[in-house]
Parts: structure tokens; C-alpha cells; sequence
């Protein structure tokens, strides 16, 4: 491998990372959720532009017919108007409305070298974020201005990441070996976003992909792991029952009641083995159905969601929740219909790439604990662009960075210690040099 001398990641930070916390205020002020991330399309665009990155949106990064619990028009509109009046750039704007949104950014070095992808998301949470002193974006007056959403798992903060490391590459473009592609991915949170990418060829030409998340199960700020386990499979869907309404006292004989099988699907979904070889998970989190006290309903809704430690074991949850909905269909003679609405695969780092990022890492300053055990106990589709990545014949690699975690994730007083944006960083921009030659 060719060793070229170049610019200290720490350097690079330490004339970037004031600016950085800055952009991670302006972004948790303005969260929008899945599909909506119109304020940070846009402010994530315009930045890349000015850098010089090569800019890519819309339907040239988003396939239409991947767009999965897309909200409302009118949600989408309301949500792009907002994002335009708390001063996005309607230039950059304008390419994700309906939807669209995330930006991939594409800088092409001085010197040769392979092509290095980062990934971070940028979705907010469908949570109102807490308002009182004791919170720290409140008290320092960074608190969401979008009533019910609010960035409470760290995306803002990656985001932030991935625009210090765009700003520190660009600083240096001289020196760049290779080529850096940057994907800031929409949608992470309903786990559609990545799917929606892969299959316009986002990741096609990637050989490293690198991407992470703050806090998790490290608490601490110098502690990192990619030995990371239990990042489990996940398959979602929507399933709807048909029945025939009629009147619950004159004619109950003449309904079909679709809220009785949803109810036994529901029940019994619960009830599944669980699998022998690795943990298993199912939840309905949302269910609707009736119109009235006097109607039997014609009509149920619920949305399920299958996990396992492995693929395999997903699949067998899978395959046992689409049998217990045909037999509640049957006992109530209903019709049913089980829409996918996300999937993502279980992850797991290559053993090489484990290696190799543990040494990068322990030359790093802030390094203290390079964790051997991290348990994700989640669900990520970054998974989506590793598999696409290792099928092409790349390379990948996902961590964890420590941070203390206020109130916890997804909950309306999370919060994080804005230093763990420097460290990411820092250990990205190592990595980029270690594997295009030039290692610290």
C-alpha cells in the first residue's frame, strides 16, 4: 500500500468542532420525522455545495415505489412549508418536496485511492421534547421549535458528524486520496430509508462503508466497540382485515366482525414459540378498527413487527405471524391483507474490519475503552447498505460511540454530551486516512 503523509484528524477537529456543535443546535431546533426531513435536506445540502462536494437529491437518490408509510400529502406539504419558513434554502429544498428527502455528497481526491462511504442519519422522533430548565437544550435555548418532534436518539448529532467530516475533507481535498461519499440517509427510524437508497445504486461503487451511533449501551465518553451483537433482523408490516358491517343488535348474524379477528390475530401473535437458537421479539404497536357502539366493524387495522438475533430467527417469526393472521381470518371468515412496510437485516462487523478499527482507534487521544462487548438490542438498516456493500465485494463497518445519555433514547428529555460529535469525527476521518494509506 502506498503511505502518504497528511493533515492529523485531531487537527482537523480542533479547527472545525466549535462550528460543528453549532450545526448540531440549528438541526435539534428544527426535527422533522421519517420523510419529512425537509430543514435538514436542505441545510445538509447547501453546506456540501459550498465545500464543493458533487451534490445528489431527490428522485436521483430515492426510488419512489420504496417510499414506505409516506405521510399524507398534506402532512408533507405542511412539513416542507414550515422547513422553508424556519429559513432552508428553497434551491435545495425544492428536490426532496413530496418526500424525497436525504442527500448523498460525492468529493473526488487529488490523489488515487478507493471509494469510502459514510453513512449517517438525519430523521427526528414523533416526540414533544421537554421544555423545563432542568433540560439542557432548553436551558440553553436549542430546544425544538417543531411542536411533537423532536431529535431524542442522537441523529442531529450525527448529522453533525458527517458534516465535520465533510467540512474537514474539503479543508484538505489536497491531500485526499480517493474518493469520499457521503450519505445522509432519511427515514432511519420507520427503517425504510436505506432500502429506498440501495436500489438507485447509492452504494453500488462503494468499497469501505463506514457508519456508527452515539451512546446506545456505551454511557461513557471515551469508550468505542465494534464488537457489536444483537443488532437484529426486523421485518414490519401492515395487515388489514375485511369484514361486513351490519347492525350489532337487528343483525348480528349478518356481520363479519374484523375487529374479533384482529383481536384474535393480535392475541396470538403474543402467544408464538419463541425460536431455540437466539432471542425473538414481536410487538403490534398501533391498531384501529369500528365506526360506532352499534355498527360491527367492517374494518381492522394493526401494524406488526417481527425481530431476531439472526435472520433466520426473524424469518421464523415471520413465518408464524403470517400463519396465526390466516387462521383469525379463517375462524371469523374475513378477508386480510399483510402489507411489508420495512426490513432490515441483522448485523455484524467482519473480523478483519474489527481488527483493523480497533488499532486505528487505540491511537486516538480520547480513546480510554475500546468495549469487547457492546449488546445494540435494536434494529438499524444501515444493515441495508452493509449487505449491499459486502454483495459488490466492499468492506464495512459500524460503531459505537460512548457519551452519557440524559433521560435515555426516545424519550422527551434525552440528551447527550456534545464532545462525542468530535470523537466520531475524529475516529471516521482516521479510518478514511488508515484505508487510503494513510494510516497516523
Amino acid at each position: 500500500m502506498i503511505r502518504h503523509e497528511s493533515v492529523k484528524p485531531a487537527q482537523m477537529i480542533a479547527a472545525n468542532y466549535a462550528e460543528a456543535v453549532t450545526w448540531r443546535r440549528q438541526l435539534h431546533q428544527q426535527p422533522q420525522p421519517s420523510w419529512l426531513e425537509f430543514y435538514a435536506t436542505a441545510f445538509i445540502a447547501e453546506k456540501l455545495s459550498a465545500w464543493g462536494y458533487e451534490i445528489k437529491m431527490g428522485q436521483d437518490i430515492i426510488e419512489a415505489d420504496k417510499l414506505m408509510l409516506l405521510p399524507a400529502a398534506e402532512k408533507l406539504e405542511e412539513e416542507y412549508r414550515r422547513a422553508l419558513s424556519a429559513g432552508a434554502n428553497e434551491a435545495y429544498l425544492a428536490p426532496a418536496r413530496g418526500g424525497f428527502t436525504g442527500v448523498v455528497a460525492t468529493l473526488k481526491g487529488d490523489k488515487p485511492g478507493p471509494v469510502i462511504g459514510f453513512r449517517f442519519d438525519i430523521d427526528a422522533n414523533e416526540i414533544t421534547e421537554a421544555q423545563d430548565d432542568g433540560h439542557y437544550p432548553a436551558s440553553e435555548g436549542f430546544v425544538s421549535q417543531n411542536p411533537g418532534y423532536a431529535h431524542m436518539c442522537g441523529h442531529d448529532a450525527h448529522a453533525a458528524i458527517g458534516l465535520l467530516v465533510a467540512k474537514c475533507l474539503a479543508d484538505h481535498k489536497s491531500q485526499l486520496c480517493g474518493t469520499v461519499k457521503l450519505i445522509f440517509q432519511p427515514n432511519e427510524e420507520n427503517l425504510s430509508g436505506a432500502a429506498a437508497m440501495v436500489g438507485k445504486g447509492v452504494v453500488d461503487d462503494v468499497d469501505y462503508l463506514l457508519g456508527g451511533h452515539v451512546g446506545v449501551a456505551l454511557k461513557q465518553l471515551g469508550k468505542i466497540s465494534f464488537r457489536i451483537h444483537s443488532m437484529m433482523a426486523l421485518s414490519r408490516f401492515e395487515v388489514s382485515f375485511t369484514g361486513r358491517s351490519s347492525h350489532a343488535a337487528l343483525r348480528p348474524d349478518e356481520g363479519k366482525n374484523a375487529l374479533q379477528g384482529a383481536c384474535a390475530a393480535i392475541t396470538n401473535l403474543y402467544a408464538i414459540p419463541r425460536h431455540g437458537s437466539g432471542e425473538t421479539r414481536i410487538n403490534v404497536g398501533y391498531h384501529q378498527a369500528g365506526t360506532g357502539w352499534n355498527v360491527i366493524p367492517d374494518k381492522a387495522y394493526f401494524r406488526l413487527e417481527t425481530r431476531g438475533v439472526s435472520n433466520e430467527t426473524n424469518q421464523y417469526m415471520v413465518r408464524k405471524a403470517r400463519e396465526v393472521i390466516d387462521g383469525a381470518a379463517r375462524m371469523y371468515d374475513l378477508a386480510y391483507e399483510i402489507k411489508p412496510a420495512a426490513v432490515c437485516g441483522a448485523g455484524e462487523n467482519p473480523p478483519d474490519m474489527v481488527l483493523l478499527a480497533e488499532q486505528v482507534a487505540k491511537k486516538l487521544p480520547w480513546v480510554e475503552d475500546i468495549t469487547a462487548d457492546c449488546a445494540f438490542n435494536g434494529s438499524e438498516d444501515v444493515t441495508v447498505f452493509m449487505d449491499q456493500v459486502q454483495k459488490k465485494g466492499g468492506k464495512t463497518l459500524f460503531a459505537v460511540f460512548g457519551t452519557p445519555i440524559y433521560g435515555g433514547h426516545h424519550n422527551c428529555r434525552f440528551d447527550l454530551d456534545e464532545r462525542v460529535i468530535g470523537n466520531a469525527a475524529e475516529f471516521f476521518l482516521a479510518m478514511q486516512q488508515e484505508l487510503s494509506g494513510q494510516p497516523l
